[in-house]
């Protein structure tokens, strides 16, 4: 049979194909490009409103449209991310301010000093200065130490040589240097107690929380080492490691320093942690510190997996409470050292010096 009429359909329909494809595809494409760029003209808007905030106006923020997809939780992610960064920049902005503060004063009174005594032919002036200029230039790299360890805080954090350290040892060191300058009664209660720690930073630590004690006390400092027992796990018998069938696991030693100074109001208790912070105005820089002691303190115990707070003791005094985890060692070590450091006599309400000779005896 004829197949004309089949061949002019078919023909009919090829140049239809091939004139209308093109035209069918350039219509699909603009309709993608015009829903695609309606879909992402919020994303255009907050990649405008991010391109034009600058360090100056790091206020601003991007518009968050109601659309509950993935476009609202980019603008609300864009927004948080600012907030850290302005929080941020004052946060540095400030400690630049606060810290030129503080080195200001010792700079201009070692300046003034030096002049004073330059003027003075005699060198009376010098000699009467010496001191003076010799404390403020201490003071100064003090603070030029505390600044460095807190831009390596802020920059990849402290390096820290762990080790098993006594930290009653480390405690009574620095008792003893304290009575030596202090001219506050000083009591003590410390048990034994060895963590695993950087002894250098625990040191700091310690240091910065009883120089801050004798700053503010009136009369007493008062320092108190415990431990904590944590939950009794039961061994297997049969393991010939252990003498006994308990154990304690996640032992804590806490660490309380008071002083009977001014009280530290409760909404204050937090504050005190952070740089450069003195609640008394009327404290002089010399006499208050440089408010950095306590911030570094904070986050060496940080590092350390302890914490360290701002309490009230029951009379009302202020108390500075360290909580760390107690080194993994059996409890029956523990109670052994304590029996043969007095046999007729609690070590733990001994004298300092009497407590470091006994534990030098036994090693």
């Amino acid at each position: 049979m004829p197949t004309d009429i089949e061949r002019d359909a078919i023909s009919t329909v090829g140049w239809f194909l091939l004139a209308g494809v093109p035209v069918l595809l350039a219509l699909a494409g603009t309709l993608i490009w015009f829903l695609v760029g309606r879909a992402l003209r919020p994303v255009e808007r907050i990649r405008a409103t991010v391109a034009g905030i600058s360090q100056q106006h790091l206020d601003e923020r991007v518009e968050v449209p109601p659309t509950r997809d993935e476009i609202e939780r980019l603008a609300s992610t864009m927004n948080d991310m600012l907030t850290r960064l302005q929080s941020a920049d004052a946060a540095q902005r400030r400690f630049v301010t606060d810290a030129s503060h503080e080195l200001r004063s010792p700079l201009a009174t070692l300046t003034t000093g030096l002049e004073i005594a330059a003027a003075d032919p005699s060198v009376t002036t010098w000699r009467e200065t010496s001191g003076m200029l010799q404390t403020q230039a201490n003071r100064m790299g003090y603070l030029v130490e505390d600044l460095l360890t807190l831009a390596k805080i802020d920059d990849a954090g402290l390096r820290f040589v762990m080790q098993d350290v006594d930290l009653d040892d480390l405690l009574l060191e620095e008792l003893a240097r304290l009575k030596g300058v202090s001219q506050h009664a000083i009591r003590t209660h410390i048990e034994p107690a060895r963590i695993t720690a950087d002894p250098q930073r625990i040191t700091q630590v310690i240091r910065n929380l009883l120089n801050n004690a004798d700053r503010h006390a009136a009369t007493t400092i008062t320092m108190n080492l415990t431990t904590e027992p944590g939950p009794t796990t039961v061994t297997n018998p049969a393991d010939k490691s252990h003498d006994h069938g308990l154990e304690a696991a996640g032992r804590t030693v806490i660490l309380t320093v008071d002083n009977d100074g001014d009280r530290i109001p409760a909404a204050q208790r937090q504050r005190v942690f952070d740089r450069f912070v003195r609640l008394d105005a009327s404290r002089t820089r010399e006499s208050g510190g440089s408010g950095l002691g306590l911030a570094i303190s904070q986050e060496i115990i940080r590092a350390h997996s302890g914490t360290i707070v701002t309490t009230e003791t029951p009379a009302g005094h202020t108390r500075f409470e360290v909580i760390l985890p107690l080194q993994n060692t059996h409890p029956a070590t523990v109670d052994a050292s304590t029996k043969k450091a007095a046999p007729d006599s609690d070590p733990a309400r001994s004298s300092p010096d009497e407590i470091l000779k006994t534990r030098r005896g036994r090693q």
